[in-house]
């Protein structure tokens, strides 16, 4: 269909310039590489959208209070930045086979595109005590990031070598979500009025929102603001001047503190002589020095997505033939400090590791690869949770995934 109800557009400009430099000199009898480069970058943000404007709230069931939409209407908002990244990077090879490395660059991570939408948008399903909105910001800075990278490399063996390295990100800009309280389009609330005390009272004040409703439609049902379908069903419209605002919970992202993240990396591939067997294996341990508070109930910001990861990977790699057998593990983080009813509750994604394979063989001549794969082949599930394990979230189980295929190159 071409009526839009929602036409979110936001269109992002970037012009970039950049300047390289490359050194190649000795130290004593050591190989050593300088690169130092400096990036300037300008972007300018523009969003409009056309969003439904929120008429009325009527109260159709129990807690059940729904928003009924008209006319959307354009809105337009703007946003603009500009950065100086520089960067240095010095390799050295301290002895023939040992590479030792360091390095130093500013670097900006865009936001995403959901995050600088224009527009405030309130969800049709509205509670007594409280509704949910969510509105973008084209004002948006990017994440700024001063980043210092350490690493020893050893190839120790033709196809085989050990690393390790240590990284340490100062970060600026970081984005989160903040929520604040606020009574958009001002929407009468038919479950916080008059009426509604009145009834309260009169059936009881043991706020039984049925026979609440049941009511008002029998005092009120004459009103335009009350209407009884031929089924039963009791529809009770909010009264401007009467009734109170709703509140909503508007969800909004921002640019919020500063943070520090650093980890380590070590890697070892491991090739057996010439039969082209071999493995690979990896670690990343990462922190930061802002953690979430499970005993706070206050809106917090954390850094998302942080969490140590490993893969354990056996390979056959010879003779057109590639046979690989891959662990990949991840463990708990945090993904988001909302829960699903927009409530400052964390969510955590629990720990999670599958086991994926391929197998292929490529005919020399032809150029065709033919190959069959696997995924999740243990059949795992993912699963995320609040304040504690117990506090069930989601579980979400995609099952094993199978493919085959061929490729051809010429």
């Amino acid at each position: 269909s071409d009526d839009f109800t929602d036409d979110l557009r936001t269109t992002e400009e970037s012009m970039s310039l950049y300047l390289q430099y490359n050194w190649n000199f000795d130290i004593g009898n050591m190989n050593s590489n300088l690169r130092a480069g400096i990036r300037y970058e300008e972007t300018d943000v523009t969003s409009s959208a056309l969003v439904p404007i929120p008429q009325y709230i009527t109260w159709v069931a129990e807690n059940e209070y729904n928003i009924t939409f008209g006319e959307p209407d354009f809105t337009e908002l703007d946003g603009s930045y500009d950065y100086w990244l520089p960067s240095l990077d010095f390799s050295i090879n301290a002895m023939e086979d040992l590479i030792l490395r360091a390095s130093y660059s500013e670097t900006i991570g865009r936001p995403d595109w959901r995050s600088i939408q224009g527009g405030r948008t309130l969800d049709t399903l509205v509670r007594r005590n409280f509704g949910t909105a969510r509105e973008g910001n084209p004002g948006l800075l990017p994440l700024e990031s001063s980043n210092y990278d350490l690493s020893v490399e050893w190839y120790y063996g033709e196809g085989s070598y050990v690393s390790a390295a240590y990284f340490y990100k100062d970060t600026a800009n970081y984005i989160g979500v903040s929520q604040t309280e606020g009574t958009p389009f001002n929407l009468p609330h038919p479950g916080n009025g008059e009426w509604y005390d009145e009834c309260n009272a009169a059936t009881g004040g043991g706020d039984t929102q049925a026979t609440i409703r049941e009511c008002i439609a029998d005092r009120y049902g004459d009103s335009e603001f009350v209407t009884v379908t031929p089924d039963g069903q009791i529809l009770i419209q909010g009264r401007p001047g009467a009734d109170p605002a709703a509140n909503f919970l508007i969800q909004t992202p921002n640019n919020q503190e500063d943070a520090v993240i650093d980890g380590f990396e070590v890697a070892w591939q491991h090739m057996l002589g010439d039969s082209g067997f071999g493995w690979i294996l990896n670690y990343t341990g990462v922190d930061s020095d802002i953690a979430y508070d499970n005993f706070s109930t206050n809106d917090q910001f954390a850094v998302l997505g942080l969490s140590d990861s490993a893969n354990a990977v056996l390979f056959y790699d010879k003779n057109g033939w590639i046979v690989r057998l891959a662990y990949n593990w991840r463990d708990e983080f945090l993904s988001g400090t909302f829960d699903g009813n927009g409530i400052a509750n964390p969510v955590y994604t629990d720990e999670y590791a599958q086991l994926d394979g391929i197998i292929s063989y490529t005919f020399e001549k032809s150029g065709v690869t033919i190959f069959a794969e696997g995924f999740n082949l243990t059949d795992e599930y993912a699963r995320s949770f609040s304040r504690r394990e117990e506090q069930v979230q989601y579980v979400t189980k995609l099952g094993p995934r199978y493919g085959i295929g061929a490729r051809w190159v010429f």
